[in-house]
């Protein structure tokens, strides 16, 4: 046998042996804890939401589920760590709509290609909320329309960072509204953005409720408006910008994701894990009471919904580029 035909059945013999490999690691999956990459801040919304979520994936999976803390450029910096680790299922990440959309649109990662990863499952989609600290005299929306209309950009109003989700929404809820605020900026997550509303350092704060519900239990946060068709059944006496006659409807979703060359069997496993967590009902009795929005999509369906949000916000970032307000 000449040595390129003895090379060749040695290249065959190392790919089957390399696919036989894999189909088996794939068959067992998982046999050691899961690395879980969570693009914000310890103590967020989001960092709290999933934890909590993780918690109860982990005897589906049957493995420990350990979540590590990567944050800056919006969550950029935690998602392309994701978008780089190995695929082989040991390690799923955390996306959010800066994740998705505010990175890729201004680039703030070089290298940063969503098309490295792939969706596996949607856990939550939430609506907005315009939440104000109970030193503030404002009890409803009307009270602070009111206030701010008379004081054109004195009332800070904080969000996830420029052009991000809370960012753009606010935007919106204040072009609706017809008012002017000093919009200020938390881009390593809505943990920093919560002790400020909390301390006073702003007024109010566009977030997600799960952000703040344990201060609105305590007190210390009201919460104004919701961004959302109907009420939220986990708050249901707060009142929606829709009827008190403003058309401002916004929100976001986590969504967890694995890097794209990840073997399909095991995305595969991956998803019906975490359906199971997603169903114990323990875990949507926790939800409810904690106003996570649990909302369970899989990964082909959660790409469509992504896609189609994207288009929207990608036209509100594409007007502030145009205003010469955001650079890409």
């Amino acid at each position: 046998m000449g040595y390129k035909n003895k090379f060749k059945v040695a290249f065959a013999g190392a790919a089957m042996l390399a696919a036989s490999s894999l189909a088996a690691s794939a068959a067992d999956f998982p046999t050691k804890d899961i690395t879980h990459i969570m693009p914000w801040s310890a103590g967020g919304g989001t960092d709290t939401v999933m934890r909590t979520f993780l918690h109860y994936a982990e005897e589906p999976l049957g493995v420990a589920v350990r979540t590590i803390n990567a944050t800056g450029a919006q969550s950029g910096v935690g998602t392309f760590k994701l978008m780089n680790s190995r695929p082989d299922g040991y390690t799923i990440g955390t996306l959010t709509w800066d994740s998705m959309i505010t990175v890729p649109y201004r680039k703030l990662v070089p290298g940063y290609d969503m098309d490295k990863l792939t969706y596996i499952a949607n856990i939550t989609l939430y609506p907005t909320v315009l939440a104000v600290g109970a030193k503030t005299p404002w009890k409803t929306l009307a009270d602070f329309v009111k206030d701010a209309k008379a004081n054109p950009g004195k009332f800070k109003v904080s969000n996830s960072g420029t052009s991000g989700i809370w960012h753009l929404h606010a935007l919106d809820m204040c072009e609706k509204l017809g008012i002017e605020v000093n919009h200020i900026p938390f881009p390593k997550g809505s943990a920093p953005q919560r002790e400020a509303l909390l301390s006073g350092e702003n007024e109010a704060a566009s977030v997600s409720y799960a952000t703040v519900s344990s201060a609105v239990e305590s007190g210390q946060v009201r919460v104004l408006a919701v961004m959302s068709e109907k009420r939220d059944p986990s708050f249901p006496d707060v009142p929606t910008f829709k009827e008190l006659g403003y058309d401002v409807i916004w929100g976001g979703m986590r969504i967890l994701a694995v890097p794209a060359d990840t073997p399909k069997a095991i995305q595969e496993t991956l998803t019906a894990k975490l359906k199971m967590a997603f169903d114990n009902p323990e875990f949507q009795e926790k939800a409810k009471t904690t106003g996570m929005n649990a909302y369970w999509m899989d990964g082909p369906t959660s790409k469509a919904y992504v896609e189609r949000t994207r288009v929207l916000a990608n036209a509100m970032l594409d007007k502030l580029a145009a205003q010469g307000l955001l650079t890409k």
